[in-house]
């Protein structure tokens, strides 16, 4: 593994007060990581770490658990990564595998390969949600198998590290639970927003000029009314046309491919009824109209971007 560490980075693209967040933070997390029993010293990495004693490229390590845990599919935008618990695996082609439990300010992701990355909102879990049965470790309903780094476990490793993520859950949550977390929060407007997500380029947003053009073509073709701000639009496109939704300051547009297209006033639509829906593969708007997905939404970021349209429609401007 190359000896990079993109986290200063990404802290310093932070607002101030998710850096703030993240100092004080770190520092409860680094009081549980000052007094690690031996057995799971190899399995703990901390941010911007130097003088690890197992690994001269903790920080790096580090780094590419928030790559690929969280930043592959975020729950939530600007979450700040705190601590990580986990192992390289391989398989029959040596190929190497990241497995294991990443803690940010708002939620826990546990990979265990070769299944998909599961993530569980921080607020979600009980204070003790660390179990251990087998060789499986448990964190809420998310499981890792240590099977596959049975040659780096001691005697003590599952339970001395049961121990540690919950207390270190345990704190966050007491540490969080009063204040707002992240996400629409941090943002004033619906194109902070959208910029702000992992998903931006899945959107077209009028303050962008490299949407205009698209932008202008959609009006026309859906009939837009020009009496309408235009906050953004979500939609591909075919050889038919445009499919998607559109959002403007009063109300949703909906198109299907084939379909007519279909206009909702923004006060019939509850941002808490938005969900996937797998029979139709679309997204709720309403109990009778939904919003058909695009090819970038997968089973890895569906819930993203559920949690993404809820915001946006809450968000007036």
């Amino acid at each position: 593994m190359k000896n990079d560490n993109g986290l200063p980075g990404y802290l310093a693209s932070l607002p101030e007060e998710h850096r703030q967040r993240f100092e004080r933070l770190s520092l409860l997390v680094t009081g549980h990581a000052a007094i690690l029993p031996e057995s799971v010293r190899s399995f703990v990495f901390l941010p911007n770490e130097t003088g690890q004693p197992e690994f001269d490229d903790a920080a790096a390590v580090f780094w590419r658990a928030v790559e690929e845990l969280y930043l592959a599919s975020p729950r939530r935008d600007r979450e700040v990564p705190l601590f990580y618990w986990g192992f390289h695996s391989y398989d029959v082609l040596a190929r190497r595998s990241l497995n294991g439990i990443l803690v940010t300010d708002q939620a826990v992701y546990v990979r265990d390969v070769p299944k998909a990355t599961v993530s569980i909102a921080l607020a979600d879990l009980p204070v003790t949600p660390v179990g251990f049965a087998g060789t499986v470790l448990s964190v809420g309903t998310a499981d890792l198998d240590l099977g596959l780094a049975e040659r780096l476990l001691s005697d003590a490793t599952a339970t001395d590290s049961v121990v540690l993520l919950s207390g270190i859950l345990g704190d966050l949550q007491l540490a969080t639970a009063t204040e707002i977390l992240g996400g629409a929060a941090a943002t004033t407007t619906v194109a902070d927003r959208i910029t702000a997500s992992s998903l931006t380029s899945d959107f077209l947003l009028p303050s962008r000029t490299s949407d205009a053009k698209r932008i202008a073509k959609l009006s026309a073709k859906w009939k837009l009314p020009a009496d309408e701000k235009l906050l953004f639009a979500w939609v591909g496109s075919t050889l038919m046309g445009f499919y998607g939704l559109a959002l403007t300051e009063s109300a949703a547009y909906v198109k299907d491919l084939m379909d007519p297209l279909v206009r909702l006033d923004r006060v019939d639509i509850s941002p808490a009824g938005v969900d996937w829906l797998p029979e139709t593969k679309e997204f709720s708007l309403t109990a009778q109209t939904g919003v058909p997905t695009l090819p970038s939404i997968t089973d890895d970021n569906r819930d993203y971007f559920v949690a993404l349209l809820r915001d946006l429609l809450t968000m007036e401007g």
